[in-house]
C-alpha cells in the first residue's frame, strides 16, 4: 500500500510560498528575455538557472512532502518565500528599467488648439460670441483641422463669420489689425510667434478663452536598420513653453543636429543647422522660409523638409524639449563649459527682469537654467541688460557652436560617477521630456555598440568615436519671407559649393559613396594644427535678387530701375501735404520680394503730386 500523505496545514503553506516564488521567477524570465540584444549570453545562462532552480525547488516540495518534518518544510516555506521576495524584486527592477527606455518612443500624441482673442476684448465668454468674425487656419495638418472644427461647432460658434487664413502668421496679423475679433490656433502658438518681428509681446497681449485637445495615434516610422548599418539621426531640439512633450506638435525647431554614425569604422558626422537657414519648407508647398519655421508642421515636417533639402533619408529621431535640458544639468548639479562670451537671455519661460538669466564669461559649472540661455542666445540684448553683458555680437552659427558645447558637458558629466539611484532620475526626466521614432528593441539593438564605445573610452583610447564636424557656410541677406508673408525678413542663405561638400562627406560615412584619395599633403612644420572642418573655406556666389524698397525715394530713381530691368511702371498720384511731389507712398510689390517669383513687369505705385488733382497715369 502506497503511504497516505498527512494533511499537514504547513504544507499548505509551503505549497503556496513555492506557487508565488514560481510565478515570480517565471515573471522574471519573462522580462530577462524581453530585453533583446543585451548581454544574451548573460541572460540566456540566468534563465536557464533560475529555470533549474525552479526545477530543484518543486522536487525538493515532493521530497519534503513525502519524508519531511515539520521543521524542514517550515525552512522550505522561509526559503521559497526569500525567493519569491527576491525573484520578484528583481523582476520588477528589470521591467521598471525597461519600461522607462520604452518610455523614449510615445506610441500616441496631442493636438491642442485654442480660441483666442486680444486681452482688450470685452467679450471673453465663447458662450456670448455672436455676430463676430473668428479666424480659422487652412492647415496642412489634419489632427489640428480636427480640432479646430471640433471647437467650432461644439461651441456653436459657426453662425459667425468664418474667415479662413493661410497660415498661423497671417492670422494673428488680421487679429492685431481688428479685421477679426478671434481666431483658433495653434495652443502654442506664443512659442510659434513670439520670435517672429511685431509678437515679441504676444503673450502679454492676446488672452486664452478655450482649449481642446484630442489624442492621436502615432506611425511607425522607424527602418528597423541592423547594429551594423550606418544610420543617421536627427537631434530636435524644441522651443516651447509647454512642458508635456506629447502635447507639442508644433514648434520652433531651433536645434537642429543632423549625425551619421558608421558602426564598421567609429565614424560619426555632425552637423548643426542654423536655424534661419533659407531652404523650402514641405508641408507649406516647398514655400521658402527658415528651416526653423518646418517645425510648425511638426517633426514629419522637419524631417521631410532635410531630407528634400538634403538627399539625405534619416533614420531616427530625437525630439528634445528645452524642459529636458533644465532639469537633467540641475539633477546632475550643474555642467562645466568655458563660456566664449557673456551675456544676459530670458528664462525657459521666456521672461526677463527679475528673471533674466546672466552668465559669465570664462569657465562656470552652469546651472539648467543658465545652460538652456547659452544653448539659445544669438542676440545680444541691449535693451533687456547693461553693455557689460551685450557687448559682442551672436548668430546662428555662434549659437550652434554653443550647443555642442553644452551637449558634450552634459555627456561628460552624465558618464562620470553614475550610481544606479541617478541613472534612474535622469531616465525619468529623459522619458518625460524626448520622443523619439525609435523602438526599444532597436534602443537594445545598439547596447553592444555602446558598450563596445564605453569599453573603449574607459581603456584610454580617446578617439573611441572619431567626430567630424559639419559646417554649411552661409551669408545674411534679407528676403521677403513667402510663408509669413513679411518683408525684410534676415535669412541665411547657403553656399551651394559648401553644401555641397558637406552632404558628399555625410554620403561618404553612410557608405553610399567612395572617400575620395587624397593626392597631395602639403604641411609646415611651424604651422600649428589646426582640426579640418568640412564646408568651411572662401565660397562666392551671386545673391538672390530681390526688389528694391523705392518708398520715400524720388520717381525718377524707380523710372531708371525700371527701365534697366524692363518694368512698366502703372502710376497714380495723390495728394499728400506732408511728402514733396514726385516721392512714392506706396508699391505693389514688395520690397525685399524674389525676382525670379515675380508674375507680373508691371509696378504699381503711388507717388505725390500736390500741384494738381488726383490723377492716374497710363502703363507706360
Amino acid at each position: 500500500m502506497k503511504k497516505k500523505i498527512k494533511k499537514r496545514p504547513i504544507l499548505v503553506v509551503m505549497y503556496a510560498s513555492y506557487i508565488l516564488m514560481t510565478l515570480a521567477g517565471l515573471l522574471l524570465i519573462y522580462r530577462v528575455l524581453k530585453i533583446s540584444n543585451v548581454e544574451n549570453i548573460i541572460r540566456y545562462l540566468s534563465c536557464f538557472l533560475i529555470f533549474l532552480v525552479l526545477i530543484y525547488t518543486f522536487l525538493s516540495c515532493i521530497k519534503v512532502t513525502l519524508r519531511g518534518k515539520n521543521a524542514l518544510i517550515l525552512v522550505y516555506s522561509v526559503l521559497f518565500i526569500l525567493l519569491f521576495t527576491g525573484m520578484g524584486y528583481i523582476a520588477s527592477t528589470v521591467n521598471d528599467f525597461y519600461g522607462k527606455i520604452s518610455s523614449f518612443k510615445k506610441d500616441t500624441y496631442k493636438v491642442s488648439a485654442s480660441l483666442i482673442t486680444l486681452k482688450n476684448n470685452s467679450n471673453t465668454d465663447v458662450k456670448n460670441i455672436k455676430n463676430a468674425k473668428i479666424g480659422i487656419i487652412k492647415d496642412n495638418n489634419l489632427e489640428f483641422k480636427t480640432i479646430s472644427d471640433e471647437i467650432i461647432s461644439k461651441n456653436n460658434l459657426s453662425s459667425n463669420e468664418l474667415v479662413e487664413f493661410e497660415n498661423i502668421n497671417d492670422a494673428i496679423k488680421s487679429l492685431y489689425n481688428n479685421e477679426i475679433n478671434y481666431v483658433v490656433v495653434q495652443s502654442d502658438y506664443v512659442s510659434l510667434l513670439s520670435n517672429v518681428q511685431g509678437y515679441s509681446n504676444i503673450k502679454d497681449e492676446t488672452y486664452e478663452i478655450i482649449t481642446n485637445s484630442k489624442e492621436f495615434k502615432k506611425e511607425n516610422t522607424s527602418d528597423n536598420l541592423s547594429s551594423d548599418d550606418p544610420f543617421t539621426i536627427l537631434l530636435l531640439g524644441m522651443d516651447s513653453t509647454v512642458s508635456d512633450i506629447s502635447k507639442i506638435t508644433s514648434f520652433n525647431s531651433d536645434t537642429l543636429m543632423l549625425i551619421t554614425f558608421n558602426p564598421k569604422t567609429y565614424n560619426a558626422t555632425i552637423l548643426s543647422i542654423p536655424r534661419d537657414t533659407y531652404v523650402p519648407i514641405s508641408c507649406q508647398n516647398n514655400r521658402e522660409s527658415k528651416i526653423t519655421h518646418s517645425g510648425w508642421g511638426g517633426e514629419k515636417c522637419v524631417i521631410s523638409t532635410i531630407e528634400n533639402w538634403t538627399g539625405i533619408n534619416i533614420n531616427y529621431y530625437a525630439k528634445v524639449n528645452f524642459t529636458a535640458l533644465v532639469k537633467l544639468v540641475d539633477e546632475l548639479k550643474g555642467i562645466e563649459v568655458n563660456v566664449p562670451y557673456s551675456f544676459c537671455e530670458q528664462d525657459s519661460q521666456r521672461r526677463w527682469d527679475k528673471n533674466t538669466v546672466y552668465v559669465k564669461k570664462g569657465l562656470q559649472n552652469l546651472t539648467g537654467e543658465q545652460a538652456l540661455a547659452l544653448s539659445r542666445n544669438r542676440h545680444p540684448n541691449p535693451d533687456k541688460c547693461s553693455s557689460e553683458w551685450t557687448n559682442y555680437y551672436s548668430d546662428d552659427i555662434i549659437r550652434g557652436e554653443n550647443q555642442q558645447l553644452v551637449l558634450n558637458a552634459l555627456i561628460n558629466k552624465m558618464t562620470k560617477n553614475l550610481d544606479l539611484n541617478k541613472m534612474y532620475k535622469l531616465l525619468d526626466i529623459i522619458g518625460k521630456n524626448v520622443d523619439t521614432n525609435m523602438s526599444i528593441n532597436e534602443m537594445t539593438n545598439y547596447y553592444n555598440l555602446l558598450k563596445d564605445i564605453s569599453v573603449r573610452t574607459l581603456s584610454g583610447n580617446k578617439n573611441a568615436i572619431n567626430f567630424e564636424k559639419l559646417h554649411i557656410s552661409t551669408y545674411g541677406q534679407y528676403i521677403y519671407d513667402s510663408l509669413l508673408n513679411m518683408a525684410g525678413i534676415s535669412m541665411q542663405i547657403y553656399y551651394k559649393d559648401s553644401f555641397n561638400e558637406v552632404v558628399n562627406e555625410m554620403n561618404i560615412n553612410l557608405g553610399k559613396k567612395d572617400p575620395e584619395l587624397i593626392k597631395k599633403i602639403n604641411f609646415s612644420i611651424n604651422t600649428p594644427y589646426k582640426e579640418k572642418v568640412v564646408g568651411t573655406g572662401n565660397f562666392s556666389q551671386n545673391e538672390i535678387e530681390t526688389f528694391p524698397n523705392f518708398i520715400g525715394k524720388d520717381l525718377s530713381v524707380l523710372t531708371s530701375y525700371a527701365q534697366a530691368k524692363g518694368f512698366k511702371l502703372d502710376i497714380e498720384y495723390i495728394n499728400d501735404i506732408n511728402n514733396y511731389n514726385n516721392i512714392i507712398t506706396y508699391q505693389s510689390i514688395p520690397s525685399t520680394y524674389r525676382l525670379d517669383w515675380l508674375n507680373t513687369n508691371t509696378i504699381k505705385v503711388k507717388v505725390v503730386n500736390n500741384d494738381t488733382i488726383t490723377q492716374t497715369v497710363p502703363i507706360q
